[in-house]
């Protein structure tokens, strides 16, 4: 028989509480496009337009395109992983500004004066937040200086993300914003055997990942790169997937935890 064809054992199946009730999940069109992007949208991305001077001077005076085509095929895959995530993140936000009659339409231009974001902060965390309601660049700036010190209270880890990268409307770096709080509200959903709270959303992720496919012939989760390479794992995510759905009603925040694991 087929060792699939159930959960392999009791202690395969680790309970998966939600603490936060909540309708915004990812489609499944939005899970099977997030497979074709990169491990994570956070800034420091290295792409081949951070060429050494030296070598971008030698391939002009050779008469040829600082960029070789291989490097060009690079920036397309990177201009399209950040398309996807940007319509990702923007449906993700707006399933929670409905919730306060709010809309946005383009990500890295309607978060520019603060407004949306503390709103959406609101609205993940319960808290009410101050705001400056002006609408000079000071005011937009201190808006989103108010989300950023906000997230800092909250412990969650700001790399090299300022107010005026939010107000200019820094692709990049918006998109590592949403997504950091993405990972910091999702992530408090999951709660494992064996968590402690010092514990990074990254550890208690690939700790959840460990317990939910114990059990599994030939699948062995260690960390995020080489366990995942021949796909098992996955594979074992899903058919634990619909374990949970043919016997539980709690499928969404499982739903979740996979497509975060994308990212990865």
């Amino acid at each position: 028989g087929n060792q699939w064809d159930y959960p392999p054992s009791s202690s395969g199946n680790p309970s998966l509480h939600c603490s936060m009730s909540s309708s915004a999940d990812f489609s499944d069109e939005d899970e099977y496009s997030l497979k074709s992007g990169s491990a994570s949208p956070a800034p420091g991305d290295t792409l081949p337009w951070n060429l050494p001077r030296h070598e971008r001077s030698k391939r002009k005076i050779q008469g040829g395109s600082v960029l070789d085509p291989a490097e060009r095929a690079v920036l397309r895959i990177a201009d399209e992983r950040d398309r996807v995530q940007k319509k990702t993140f923007t449906k993700w936000i707006n399933q929670h500004l409905v919730k306060v009659r709010k809309h946005i339409n383009d990500l890295y231009e309607d978060l520019r004066d603060g407004h949306n974001l503390i709103s959406l902060l609101e609205v993940l965390s319960g808290d009410t937040l101050p705001r400056e309601r002006g609408r000079m660049r000071f005011h937009r700036l201190q808006n989103v200086q108010i989300a950023l010190d906000y997230l800092k209270r909250r412990q969650v880890k700001l790399v090299n993300i300022r107010n005026d990268d939010i107000t200019d409307g820094n692709p990049k770096l918006t998109l590592g914003l949403i997504w950091t709080i993405i990972l910091h509200f999702q992530i408090s959903e999951i709660h494992v055997t064996g968590e402690s709270e010092d514990m990074t959303a990254k550890e208690r992720l690939l700790l959840w990942s460990k317990q939910t496919t114990e059990g599994y012939v030939g699948v062995r989760c260690e960390n995020f790169t080489t366990s995942w390479r021949d796909g098992r794992l996955f594979n074992a995510l899903i058919h634990k997937y619909r374990y949970y759905n043919k016997h539980t009603h709690n499928t969404a925040c499982f739903c979740r935890t996979i497509v975060l694991l994308v990212f990865f």
